[in-house]
């Protein structure tokens, strides 16, 4: 059976600068786009760097950069400016200088419970501010805690969840999906499996794509289509980002 709403999987993790701003841009663009109401957003997971220590023990981003994921440190002032101005483009404020670099597994697991719910986007948004904007460990279980309450989950059932291992294989076949379909950075938006932005692109360029997309979804036939992408500025599976 066909949905009668057009499919949108936004592929992202929590420590990557252009997720939040594309994140930003895109929900800018749905509040423009006048079939919002039949458009299915579901947020895949990504993990840039699974070795990354979890459990509240993340590590200065800064340190991060330098010593695992290989930028020079005469280059991270410049990299903090260049996303400090396009953070202050999408009425964000972020905190760089001070965050903390952790693994985004139980983040990612949290965001997997909250759409059961859906309350997925703020579950995200609300890990996202936490990072970017306050400098917070996000893998740290009280914070996980804190943000799913107040999203709407019931401690016992995010305790329970953390405790088990589950979304654990969920995350694992969306890396999966992702590099079966051809995408190893992120944030990857697959429109109708038609059409890809790959980046933190302007709000006009994803209003255009969604109409794009809109209009080949219902006039859309079985025949398989070549995917046609955009790409812009990412985060990829080594860890390192685009400046």
């Amino acid at each position: 059976m066909e949905s009668n709403k057009m499919k949108i999987e936004v592929w992202t993790d929590i420590m990557c600068p252009y997720c939040y701003i594309g994140k930003i841009h895109y929900e800018k663009a749905l509040k423009q786009f006048e079939h919002a109401d039949e458009v299915e957003l579901e947020w895949k997971a990504f993990q840039l760097d699974t070795s990354l220590p979890d459990n509240g023990n993340g590590i200065p981003v800064e340190e991060y950069l330098i010593y695992q994921a290989g930028y020079p440190a005469e280059g991270i002032k410049s990299m903090y400016n260049s996303l400090r101005k396009l953070s202050d483009e999408a009425g964000v404020v972020f905190n760089l200088e001070n965050a903390i670099a952790a693994n985004t597994r139980d983040a990612h697991r949290l965001i997997k419970l909250a759409s059961k719910k859906g309350v997925d986007s703020i579950v995200l948004n609300k890990l996202s501010k936490a990072y970017f904007e306050e400098a917070k460990d996000y893998s740290d279980r009280n914070l996980l805690l804190t943000i799913g309450a107040e999203a709407g989950l019931s401690k016992n059932e995010i305790i329970e969840m953390l405790d088990s291992d589950d979304y654990k294989y969920e995350i694992k076949q969306d890396m999966q999906e992702a590099a079966n379909l051809g995408f190893d950075t992120v944030p990857t938006f697959l429109m109708d499996r038609r059409q890809a932005i790959v980046g933190s692109e302007p709000v006009q360029l994803f209003l255009d794509v969604l109409y794009k997309s809109y209009k080949a979804w219902k006039n859309r036939t079985n025949k398989v289509a070549e995917t046609e992408v955009i790409k812009g500025k990412s985060c990829s599976i080594d860890g390192t980002c685009d400046i």
